[in-house]
Order: structure tokens, then sequence, then C-alpha cells
């Protein structure tokens, strides 16, 4: 498994080890699609392209190529709100952010983040004193999945000490022949989220591959009197790892309380990890954006802390699932376990066992006007085609009305196939990839295989040692001869039919025979079960095997004197 910047970790806490080390990753707009034979989809987005980085390159800053086709899907999805402009670097390698200006990466907001941060968030950078670019795309994303669990199946906001709990920080290191020890963190996402050795939380896997995430960054700043980013002015250098290796045990209360609930809902329901994935896929919210209330509290399609009141289908959420981690949630998918509501609210035991609980009613009900079309649809991202950014987004002037919304109507939701498979057809696609996979399963039909191996092994002393020695069957054409051979129905063993002894049969590849292992024409060796399928199997075999057929197996050919 490739890690974050394929590169060493080291643990921040030298009494942890092991844990649930994945990276994000993200592609360009433009990247290339992973076509899959199984009929998942591929994860566009997340996937970069072009050629495998060296490893003393991997994690470095290589500039950014975020457009504004990007930036306005931003503002559109509300990720970004009005009263904060945009800049997109130049040609700058590594950030170079003006005054009051801060670094953030497109990778991120695509793994629950938002502006502004989360009160959580900002509590987490503070405490370790991170920067965004110190956390890789999947540390966002188990950060969105503890949130949501926090807030969605126990009703109270997350804590730095819960988090601390269940999950470690690692250090990721740069890797190189030529680099002495002790190897430098990388530029880009040097601090590793991972779970904790022995840790009960649910378990959930990012994406192995993580190349050129760090080059979707850009700057953001505040037009107006008010923080609507709240994130730590930008820091260049790695993380100084500080309280890295703090965590309090059973020392906290209410993390003390929030095991034995996690205990008691694996005990007592059906909960998964795929739960808390699309409980805030579903509900179009971002665990680590600042919302009006936690999301056991929300309400409905105008509920304003959504991105968009537009539903997904099932299958739009599991394609969105597959683009920011690995998953093999089906597309037919149920609930293991409801997340909270304001339909659907914590017991009665839950109030009693969490006090915050109660002591944070919501606000007043406000509803949002809802959406003529959805903001943020599963969509190709090469494909994504939308307006021009306002230059007032950008930074360049004052902000102004955006305009009539139908103007921005311009979204494009394309299917997710690929070229090949469009214009040849699914079926023809999936048999041509089915071509030399090596592990091809074997037809429904066929029989088990009981063929010895065409590779001996056995040992041969060399010294005072025995060596094994690899030798390997000599391949032959297969003959066959004797008189005309009957196959009577009903019967397995094959008899010659001018004695009463059982017959030890050479088939011809020509005329294979149910129940017999023979040599294959094109080496190895084939089976034949009671059914009369192949592992290689002729295109009319069913015609070949008829049971009552009387089968002549050639005989030898005499040369010509």
């Amino acid at each position: 498994m490739e890690t974050d910047s394929g590169n060493q970790q080291e643990s921040g806490d030298p009494q942890e080890s092991g844990g649930h080390l994945e990276s994000g990753s993200f592609s360009q707009a433009s990247g290339s699609q992973e076509a899959s034979g199984s009929g998942q989809a591929s994860s566009s987005s997340s996937q970069s392209s072009g050629e495998e980085p060296s490893p003393t390159t991997r994690g470095a800053w290589m500039g950014s190529y975020v457009t504004e086709f990007e930036i306005d899907w931003l503002y559109r999805s509300r990720r970004i709100p009005e009263g904060v402009a945009c800049r997109i670097p130049d040609n700058e390698i590594e950030p170079d952010p003006e005054d009051d200006e801060h670094v953030v990466f497109l990778a991120h907001f695509e793994r629950g983040f938002g502006l502004p941060a989360s009160t959580f968030f900002r509590d987490f950078l503070d405490f370790y004193d991170l920067q965004p670019h110190h956390l890789p795309g999947n540390a966002l994303f188990y950060l969105s999945c503890y949130a949501t669990f926090m807030e969605a199946y126990i009703g109270i906001r997350p804590t730095r000490e819960t988090f601390a709990r269940f999950f470690n920080l690692r250090i990721n290191s740069v890797q190189g022949k030529e680099i002495p020890k002790p190897k430098p963190p990388v530029q880009c996402g040097s601090c590793i989220v991972g779970s904790r050795q022995g840790s009960t939380f649910l378990k959930f896997s990012g994406l192995e591959s993580c190349r050129t995430w760090q080059g979707t960054f850009f700057y953001v700043k505040n037009t107006g009197r008010a923080d609507r980013i709240n994130l730590p002015p930008y820091q260049e250098g790695p993380p100084s790892r500080t309280n890295w290796s703090y965590n309090p045990r059973t020392e906290h209360a209410e993390t003390n309380r929030v095991v034995r609930f996690l205990a008691s809902l694996k005990k007592e329901t059906n909960i998964c990890s795929d739960d808390i994935i699309r409980t805030f896929i579903s509900r179009r919210v971002l665990p680590l954006k600042r919302r009006a209330h936690r999301m056991s509290e929300m309400y409905g399609p105008g509920d304003p802390t959504k991105i968009t009141g537009r539903a997904l289908s099932k299958k739009d959420v599991v394609l969105k699932a597959k683009q920011i981690c690995q998953t093999a949630m089906p597309f037919a998918w149920e609930w293991g376990l409801l997340p909270l509501s304001s339909s659907n609210r914590p017991t009665q035991e839950a109030r009693d066992r969490f006090p915050s609980i109660q002591a944070e009613p919501r606000g007043p009900l406000r509803k949002r006007a809802f959406d003529s079309f959805d903001p943020d649809p599963y969509i190709f991202w090469k494909d994504l085609k939308m307006g021009k950014t306002p230059a007032a987004r950008l930074g360049r002037d004052p902000p102004e009305p955006t305009g009539n919304p139908e103007e921005l109507v311009v979204l494009e939701i394309h299917e997710r196939v690929p070229p090949l498979r469009a214009e040849a057809g699914t079926e023809f696609v999936d048999k041509l990839m089915a071509q030399g996979q090596k592990n091809k399963q074997p037809a429904s039909t066929a029989g088990s295989s009981h063929a010895p191996p065409s590779k001996r092994f056995r040992t041969e002393p060399v010294g005072e040692k025995e060596v094994g020695v690899r030798r390997y069957g000599r391949k032959a054409m297969p003959t066959a001869s004797g008189p005309a051979l009957k196959l009577a129905q009903g019967h397995r063993a094959l008899r010659d039919p001018q004695g009463p002894q059982p017959l030890l049969l050479r088939s011809s590849p020509h005329h294979p025979v149910p129940g017999i292992t023979s040599a294959s024409p094109f080496g190895g060796h084939n089976t034949l079960g009671a059914c009369g399928s192949l592992h290689r199997r002729s295109p009319h075999l069913e015609e070949d095997l008829p049971s009552s057929r009387t089968l002549h197996t050639p005989r030898r050919a005499t040369p010509a004197p």
C-alpha cells in the first residue's frame, strides 16, 4: 500500500505502533479516467495522472493547476461563501500568499472541508500547531468521518480529546538512499492521521495513491470585517509536532462515555463505516465547515447547513464515495443504522449519558430557497462545464451580485462511460478486458480440477544440504491409439468393449471425455467436470459431448514406407 507521499511514517507517539494509514489524492481537472471492468466507477477527480514521481520529489511543492472552473464550482456548491475572495496562483512553485491571504487546497474541499472552517477543525490545527498543507487529502476524510459520527450518531460536537483517543499523528519523511538519516519531513502532507493501535473506532480506507494533491492550492482572503475563513495564518515549513504524543486515555470523562456508547452501538446495531460516509454525502453537508447546528438537528431540504437541498440517488452517493475513499458500498445499499435528525432524536439514554446534547439547543428554524439545479452533481471533472467565475470572486473588484440564477444553470451531468465502452458496447469491452486476466474465474458450470501441476519440485543433495530444484514437465503433443470406444450413459468408468478390465484412456484434445484429465495443446492440463465444461473451453463443447454418442479416438498415423 502506498502512503500519502510514498514515504516512511514515523510515529509521533513512541508508545503507539500500527494503525490505519492511507493517503488522499487529487488529480488535474483534465486527468485521465480509469475504466473498471467490474462496473464500478473509477475516481476521476481523485486519481492523478502522469508519471510516478521519484521518491525524493514526492510531497514536494509543484506549483498549482487550479483553474477558474474549480473556483466557480466551490462558490456554487457553497463550499466558499460570498465575502471570501479567491486568487489563483501564477507561476510560483511554492505558495507565496499576500497579506491576509490563506493557502487552501481543492483536494480538501472535496473531502468535507468548507469555509469558514468548523470550530473543531480550527481547534485541531491550533492544538497540534498544524497548517492545511501539512494534511494530505485522506487526513481531511478521516476528520470528516470522525466529526460525522460524533454529530450524527451521538448528537454532540467533536472534541480533540475524543479524537486523540481514537487517532494519532505520524510524520511522513522524504525517502531516498542518498538522503542521510534522520530523513526530513516532506514539504506537503507531512502529518499522517491514522488509527491508534487497538482503537475501537470504525475503520475507513482512503485512496491509496497520492501524487499531486499538493498541486491544488490557491489563495483565499476575507473581503469584509467578518472572518469567513477561520484558518491560522500561513507559515511555511514542516510541522513542529506539538502535542503529537497526546492521548487522554481514560482521563477524559466524556471520551470514556463515547467509547462505551460506541461499543454498545456496535454490539446492538448494524452500524458500519459506510453509514458514516453516506451520511455526510447524502445529506449534502460538509462536516468540517462551520454550521448553524449539528447534524443531529438537521431538518429537511431547506436546511441552511446543506450545500444544496437536492437529493442524491443511491448510485450517486456511491459514486461520490468512491471519489474520496475505498469502499465496497453497493449501488442498492441500505442503512445499517439511521443517523440522527430532527425526526430521529437521540434516545433518552443517550441524552442522560451526554448532557451536552441538551445543553446546546438548536436555534430558530430557518429555511433556504430550494435550488433549481444541483450545484454539486456527480460529474466528470474533465467534462466540467461551468460559467466563467466573476472577476469579483477572484478578488479583482469589490463583491457584486452574481446575477440571474438562470444564467448559471450550465452544469452538464455526464454518464461515467469511457469512450471505448460507449462506442463498442459494454459487452464487447468486458469480453476484451477479460482476455489476458491471469486469475480469471472459471465458468459457473466448471468442475473442480485435480490435474497434476505442470511444474514438479524436488530436493537434491548439494554438499551437506538438500536444495529444492525446480523441474518442468516436458510438453508434448497428445496422441491416442486403440479401437473405437463407446461412452455408456450413466457409467463413470470406461471399459473396453472386448474385455471387463477398465482402460487407461489418453484422450484427444478434439474429443475430450467428461471426468478425464487430459493434456492441453496449449500446455498445462485441462479438467472436465461432470457437466462437461472446461477452464480452456471449446466453443462447441456441449455439441461434442452428448452422453450417448460413440466417441472415436484417432489412431496414430503410420508413416509411409
